[in-house]
């Protein structure tokens, strides 16, 4: 137990040494390129992941919305993410990730989560600063550090 108090005591404490933990996920192959991009998000803002349940489709909703499902007695909308980023899972969407923020609660579906990373904030461009501006991507992390060759993340 004291391990595990710990652990939450070292996360909790990231922001005062300018570091944080990025979730690591694939949505699937680029349409374009045919190629896995590699997304991430704040840990700080995951509730929880889940496999993917059964979902509810609403009428009427947008063509981005996979529906919502009933996850402990909280109705929570699920979001296709592949579709809005414009990828096509290669193995289908398997993994449900339950976010909070803006004070909502929504759901993003996806193919894979791969790893959790701890990162300095040096590691992450803005997404104007690393010239990859668009409504999607906020900014860019370099996995390994500020080298050449760093993996690249879409935040």
């Amino acid at each position: 137990m004291k391990s595990v108090q710990k652990d939450i005591d070292e996360r909790t404490n990231l922001t005062g040494s300018n570091k944080f933990e990025l979730l690591l996920f694939r949505l699937g192959a680029d349409s374009a390129l045919g190629q896995s991009e590699l997304f991430g998000i704040n840990v700080f803002k995951i509730r929880e992941i889940v496999a993917m349940p059964s979902i509810t489709p609403i009428a009427g909703a947008t063509a981005y919305s996979l529906g919502v499902v009933n996850l402990r007695g909280q109705i929570i909308p699920v979001l296709d993410l592949p579709a809005i980023v414009g990828c096509k899972p290669k193995t289908g969407l398997n993994i449900m990730l339950v976010t909070e923020y803006a004070r909502t609660t929504q759901a993003f579906a996806v193919e894979s989560v791969e790893d959790i990373v701890r990162l300095d904030w040096k590691q992450v461009l803005s997404a104007e600063a690393s010239g990859a501006a668009g409504k999607l991507v906020t900014s860019i992390a370099r996995l390994d550090g500020n080298t050449d060759g760093s993996r690249l993340a879409q935040v």
